[in-house]
């Protein structure tokens, strides 16, 4: 299982998106905060955690993929609990579903006091 390393995705290198573990159906992915990610009201953006969700359950996806699939996200949902706030963000995210053409995964997300922010699901289409 191939982590995503800097220059493979444009957009996790522009928001610094950052996968720190990856096993079978399972992934932790990181951001560190910057001001750039904020809203006007100082907490960071519900799509920087959108995306943080996205990329996690994605991540736990493609560490089941055989060399020649791909996934695409075909489906996300996010509640957020509390404005996301701190140094930095870690999701957390786990399969619950691994069919032939369809995952099925949650994220929760957590700031770096350990609070949880946001959870997530996403549906995820396997490609051959």
């Amino acid at each position: 299982m191939r982590k995503t390393e800097p220059g493979m995705s444009p957009f996790w290198d522009y928001i610094g998106m950052k996968e720190q573990l990856i096993e079978e159906g399972y992934a932790e992915l990181r951001i560190d905060l910057t001001p750039d990610l904020h809203q006007r009201r100082g907490s960071v953006h519900g799509g920087v955690l959108a995306s943080l969700i996205d990329g996690a359950v994605g991540s736990a996806v493609r560490s089941t993929l055989l060399e020649d699939q791909a996934s695409t996200t075909v489906e996300l949902k996010v509640n957020y609990y509390h404005p996301a706030k701190g140094n930095y963000l870690i999701a957390k995210a786990k399969l619950s579903h691994r069919g032939r053409t369809l995952a099925v995964g949650q994220s929760e997300v957590f700031n770096s006091d350990g609070k949880i922010v946001a959870m997530g699901t996403a549906t995820y289409m396997i490609l051959s």
